[in-house]
């Protein structure tokens, strides 16, 4: 089972990933808009996981990017 830390960063990695590859087909500006601040928020989430316990709602947004388990 992968910690809910690791699952966060991954999503964070994938969200900084579609902010710097070619715009989304569905969303052009929405990556580029609220991409970087969504990894920011996703690389917090992680921090806090570790010290204090994953925040269910933060993890549910991680699972949903990178289609882990809700």
């Amino acid at each position: 089972m992968t910690a809910p830390a690791e699952e966060l960063r991954t999503a964070a990695a994938q969200v900084r990933d579609w902010v710097n590859d070619e715009p989304a087909s569905w969303a052009p500006t929405a990556v580029t808009q609220f991409g970087p601040a969504l990894a920011a928020w996703l690389d917090s989430a992680a921090e806090d996981a570790e010290q204090i316990g994953a925040d269910r709602h933060a993890l549910a947004v991680a699972r949903a990017i990178t289609g882990g388990a809700a």
